[in-house]
């Protein structure tokens, strides 16, 4: 079984778009909001337009790539 990290591992790449430098703890809680709201809207717990909402009122779009 592969671990959570290692699975991880290529959201990470692309959330960093080629950049090698580590994560700050901000970007780290950034992309672990797009992923919370990922499951969210696959839960069906949320919309798109809820997240629409929310990214609005905290800092803009996160990248494409991620979001989409």
């Amino acid at each position: 079984m592969v671990s959570w990290i290692e699975q991880l591992e290529p959201i990470i790449e692309e959330y960093k778009d080629g950049d090698d430098t580590p994560l700050t703890q901000v970007e780290v809680e950034r992309l672990a909001l797009i992923i919370r709201f990922k499951i969210d809207v696959r839960e069906g717990n949320i919309s798109d337009s809820d997240i629409e909402k929310a990214i609005e009122e905290h800092g803009g779009a996160p990248e494409e790539t991620v979001y989409h």
